[in-house]
């Protein structure tokens, strides 16, 4: 367990103050226990997995934050897998590639861990973690852990119904034959298209705005006029209007500010409230920070 420790090291947006308190569980049974003692002791407790879809906060986390990325047993079967959930999904797509196997081809460059990709009900070029759920093995707010069918889930856009009741800690996923070298040649495409048309190179959590039925959130925010504004560090890309990026100094509070700020000036413009995909742990509200909107709309498109 390590104190004091950055919470900026502990999510892909690389922002974040200092966690209380950090712990890596090396097993199910060690991330249980150590969650039942946090209870008892009335000790706040937070879990996270790579951070690839996160916001934490500028004052930090009080209490125990509990990583999962060391949970990483994995156990292949006959076109299915047990894996724990801190097993990074790209990672994952590959391997099921390698063997000729398909259904995670949409998978290949997202950058979650497997239970967070569950949770979320990740999805990328017209597939989606829902379709590929066999069970799952949850920790509950009281520390016990439960295996769940897939008939006992339910799945929507980016949705699961675990989110905010419990946690996934190990999932067993299904594939179905087919042509190896086709199915690593298509998360070859679904790579590049990635590369070509998301900011990579800077720190982000994907997108920020769930897409509104028929329609593209990234279309909406560029058509509003917002890419390449900034508040403080943060800027709405120039490369696709949907991902808010840190250019090197962004705050918790210039994130949300900018996230209120686009939510509010879409909904006026079109009439459209836009729903947020990124988690956040925290109280502070965006709307409460005044600051600057930097910046031009740019010519770009997305």
């Amino acid at each position: 367990m390590e104190k004091n420790y950055p919470l900026n090291r502990l999510n892909t947006w690389k922002i974040g103050g200092l966690a209380e308190a950090v712990y890596w569980p090396q097993s199910m049974a060690d991330l249980s226990t150590v969650w039942q003692r946090a209870q008892a002791a009335k000790t706040p407790v937070w879990l996270i997995g790579r951070g690839s879809n996160l916001l934490l906060p500028d004052e930090g986390l009080p209490g125990i934050t509990l990583v999962t990325t060391s949970l990483r047993a994995i156990e292949w079967g006959e076109y299915s897998v047990q894996v724990e959930a801190g097993y990074t999904l790209a990672r994952l797509s590959q391997e099921a590639g390698e063997r000729g196997w398909s259904g995670l081809e949409f998978a290949r460059g997202i950058p979650g861990s497997v239970g967070g990709a569950v949770m979320m009900n990740a999805g990328a070029h017209g597939g989606e973690m829902a379709s590929q759920i066999i069970s799952v093995t949850t920790l509950w707010a009281d520390g016990t852990v439960k295996k769940l069918e897939r008939a006992d889930l339910e799945f929507a856009y980016r949705f699961c119904s675990l989110r905010g009741n419990a946690w996934v800690v190990e999932a067993q996923i299904g594939f179905s034959p087919g042509d190896r070298e086709q199915i690593l040649r298509l998360m070859k495409e679904n790579i590049s298209t990635r590369a070509l048309n998301q900011p990579l190179e800077k720190p982000n959590a994907g997108s920020i705005f769930r897409n509104p039925p028929g329609d593209s959130a990234g279309r909406l925010i560029e058509s509003a006029g917002w890419k390449g504004k900034k508040i403080g560090g943060a800027q709405v890309s120039e490369k696709h209007a949907n991902f808010i990026v840190n250019t090197g100094d962004a705050k918790t509070m210039d994130v949300l500010a900018l996230i209120e700020a686009i939510s509010r000036d879409v909904q006026s413009k079109f009439g459209i409230k836009l729903q947020t995909e990124v988690a956040y742990f925290g109280e502070a509200r965006g709307a409460r920070y005044e600051a600057r909107i930097e910046g031009e709309q740019s010519s770009q498109n997305t």
